[in-house]
């Protein structure tokens, strides 16, 4: 049989005082960090390696990576790029690189404002493995 301790006060008055975005913020760098550190564990890398290739000190990959310093988004996309992984939900959208042709088109100097019925247009994400649809706004204005 095992018996509960109560809580410390001051445990209670610390956990108490962190508002819930602070903790979602701090709970999502960690979940980053921790895929981080799997990549390098299974890739072999150590964090001095892992600095090295991305031009950074060992320290500061130390601090990113314990949750002590916050991540830019490029840090993350160098992350990413130099481990080979997806840390972004968002890459399923595709993408077009735009050619030279298409920055020379002339647009009408005058823009006309219209409305369009999103009614049957649904918005798709993917969490946590699986693919949701959700309705978008049911018009969209845009200057045309």
């Amino acid at each position: 049989m095992t018996t509960r301790r109560k809580p410390s006060k001051v445990l209670t008055k610390i956990l108490a005082s962190i508002d819930e975005d602070k903790l979602r913020r701090t709970r999502e760098r960690m979940l980053v960090a921790c895929k981080i550190a799997d990549t390098l564990e299974v890739k072999g890398l150590t964090q001095k390696e892992f600095a090295k290739m991305l031009g950074k000190s060992e320290s500061e990959i130390s601090e990113l990576l314990s949750g002590n310093r916050n991540f830019t988004f490029d840090t993350l996309s160098d992350m990413a790029h130099c481990l080979g992984i997806d840390l972004f939900p968002l890459s399923f959208i595709p993408t077009k690189r735009v050619t030279k042709e298409d920055t020379e088109i002339k647009l009408s100097k005058t823009r006309k404002s219209g409305i369009y019925d999103m009614g049957e247009v649904y918005t798709i994400s993917q969490s946590f493995g699986a693919w949701r649809t959700y309705p978008t706004s049911s018009c969209l204005s845009l200057a045309i």
